[in-house]
């Protein structure tokens, strides 16, 4: 094996980073599937904050989703405020 085979196989091993935005801000996921609750954490976003998905459906903190590059979700306050 020479030495650019044992680069490629380096970057294989490599983790892959997906990239999403939450709040239009990126953020780089470590896997292909994440919770809401983690995606939430990785953004940097209040655990107390609902997310909804692309579509406008609420992301569940312990729902899996499968992410796709440059998805974007958007993070909101669960707070009543009527």
């Amino acid at each position: 094996m020479n030495a650019s085979e044992d680069k490629l196989k380096e970057k294989d091993k490599s983790p892959k980073t997906i990239r999403i935005f939450v709040n239009n801000q990126p953020v780089e996921m470590p896997d292909k599937n994440a919770t809401g609750a983690e995606i939430k954490e990785k953004a940097g976003v209040p655990a107390s904050f609902k997310l909804f998905d692309a579509d406008g459906r609420e992301v569940a903190d312990g729902e899996t989703v499968k992410l796709k590059k440059d998805d974007r979700f958007t993070a909101i306050s669960g707070q009543d405020v009527s």
